[in-house]
Parts: C-alpha cells; sequence; structure tokens
C-alpha cells in the first residue's frame, strides 16, 4: 500500500509537468524483505536560462524484524541558472519529514563549468562542484527504541564533485563526496535511515563521510551497457564498503529503459546482497 502511494505521489508530481518542455527521470531498486528506493525527478526547461527540477525519493526498509515496519519521503527542488556556455549555477533543497523516527532538511549551492565542447575525441567535458549543509534529527536508537536523552541532532557540511566526457562511444564519469565537518560526535546506537552513494538509485542506512565512484557506459544506437563502481565509508568506521551496479540502457520510441542490478549493504552491519534496479527517462 505504501509503494502505491508513493507511485501515485510521482504521478502526480510528474503529470502536470507533461505540458511543459523538458525530461522526466525515473528509477526504482527492489530487493529481498521488502526492501524499495525509488527516484523521480523532472527538469523543467523555461527556455529563459532557467532549469526547474522537482524531485521525489521513496525508501522503504529492508529488514523488518529490525526496523519499524514503515516507509520515508523525500522531497527536493533545484534550480539551475545558464550564465552562458562555460558556466551554470546551481542551487537546491530538501525536506524529509519525520517518519520512522527520523527528519532531515538540507540546501546546497554549486556551480557546473565547461570548458570546451570538443578537442580531439573528447567531447562534451564538465566539471561540477557543489557545497550543502543537511540537518539530521533521529528520534531513535539502531533498534528502533525512543532514545532516553531525547532527540540527537545532526548538522553535516559537505561538498560534492562529479566530472564527466565523451571520449568516442564512451561515457565517462566520476564523482566524490567528502564531509568536512560534523557538528556533533556520533553515539555508537544512533544511525541515520536515509544516505545516497553516486551513481546508484539504492538508499543506505547511516552517516556515509566520504565516496569516490566512477562510472562507465558504452553508448551505441539502441543499447547502451553501463557499469559503475563505488567505495563508501561511514562517519563510525574506518574500513570502507563497497557498491557496484551494472546494465543496459534500450532507446524504444524516443524513451531510454534500463535493467540492471546494484549490489549493496543496505546497512552496515548486513551481507552484501544484489538487488534488482529499473530505469526510465523521457524528454519532450
Amino acid at each position: 500500500m505504501r509503494v502505491k502511494t508513493a507511485f501515485i505521489c510521482l504521478c502526480l508530481l510528474i503529470c502536470p509537468c507533461a505540458l511543459c518542455y523538458g525530461q522526466i527521470n525515473f528509477s526504482s531498486v527492489n530487493g529481498e524483505r521488502g526492501y524499495a528506493a525509488m527516484r523521480g525527478t523532472y527538469d523543467w526547461n523555461l527556455d529563459n536560462g532557467f532549469i526547474l527540477s522537482p524531485e521525489y525519493g521513496y525508501y522503504r526498509m529492508s529488514d523488518k524484524e529490525i526496523d519499524e515496519a514503515g516507509s520515508t519521503s523525500r522531497y527536493a527542488l533545484g534550480v539551475s541558472y545558464e550564465l552562458n556556455d562555460t558556466w551554470r549555477l546551481t542551487a537546491d533543497g530538501f525536506w524529509q519529514p519525520q517518519a520512522v523516527g527520523y527528519q532531515a532538511a538540507g540546501y546546497g549551492l554549486g556551480a557546473t563549468w565547461f570548458p570546451f565542447y570538443r578537442w580531439e575525441q573528447i567531447t562534451n567535458p564538465r566539471l561540477s562542484a557543489r557545497f550543502y549543509q543537511a540537518r539530521y534529527r533521529t528520534y531513535v536508537d539502531k533498534k528502533g527504541n525512543d532514545l532516553a536523552g531525547g532527540a540527537f541532532l545532526q548538522t553535516e557540511t559537505g561538498v560534492h564533485a562529479l566530472t564527466s566526457a565523451d571520449v568516442g562511444n564512451w561515457k565517462l564519469q566520476a564523482a566524490w563526496h567528502k564531509v568536512i565537518k560534523y557538528s556533533s560526535s556520533q553515539p555508537d546506537n544512533v544511525t541515520f535511515s536515509w544516505a545516497d552513494i553516486p551513481f546508484m538509485t539504492a538508499v543506505v542506512q547511516g552517516f556515509v563521510k566520504e565516496a569516490a565512484g566512477i562510472s562507465v557506459r558504452y553508448r551505441t544506437n539502441f543499447i547502451t551497457p553501463y557499469a559503475a563502481l563505488v567505495r563508501y565509508r561511514y562517519a563510525e568506521l574506518s574500513d570502507s564498503a563497497a557498491a557496484v551496479s551494472a546494465g543496459v540502457h534500450i532507446v524504444l520510441w524516443g524513451m531510454s529503459v534500463s535493467g540492471g542490478v546494484e549490489v549493496f549493504e543496505p546497512r552496515r552491519e548486513a551481507n552484501r546482497k544484489t538487488y534488482f534496479s529499473m530505469s526510465a527517462e523521457i524528454e519532450f
């Protein structure tokens, strides 16, 4: 029922936008024990240099034997402005209403640099950087019990960087994420319900302090295989975890559809598991 409600919210977000010029992106990943993550974004080009990007995210925890049965939604809005052919400025914010003992909000500012269009076989290179601040509020411990001393508050300040370029039929991307500062030391029994990993639809639990990943695609007219590898580190642990995804994009009637797998750990204490993902992209 919760998945159906999330899907309806996604449709209500996207359908009014279909009357405008833009691009719709939808992706989801599903796995065992009811794990589900879903994201939908609409890039609305206003034809005056501005692009609005409303986004909806949905996540249902996987291990119901430990976690409280329930789901989490996240709403976001991004705004970008093209200064010229070389620079684009961005601003964004998100809101995660309180659910299953967690709540968050955040904002960010960034810029994208396009140094040139073509040089030898390299085309469309870009470099993006984004500085952000996120505020988390945790009401429960890892077992779902209320925290004795009240809610744990955490403010995270960090930076994202992304670079990409096309080399012939290859599309290469690299991403880096780093938390510059935490406002508080995290207790051992406290975590958070939502953390993103570059190039993955998946949502994991915990405070991810840093992450680095690469993504490779080989483009053809109809079929584009892809693969990505990401290593990420939690704030409370010295070792790192890895996530891998692979699949194919297929272009049908102007719509790009993909199917594949994502291998990751939904929480740090869990063993690595395989989940099936799908996505669709429509441009009009």
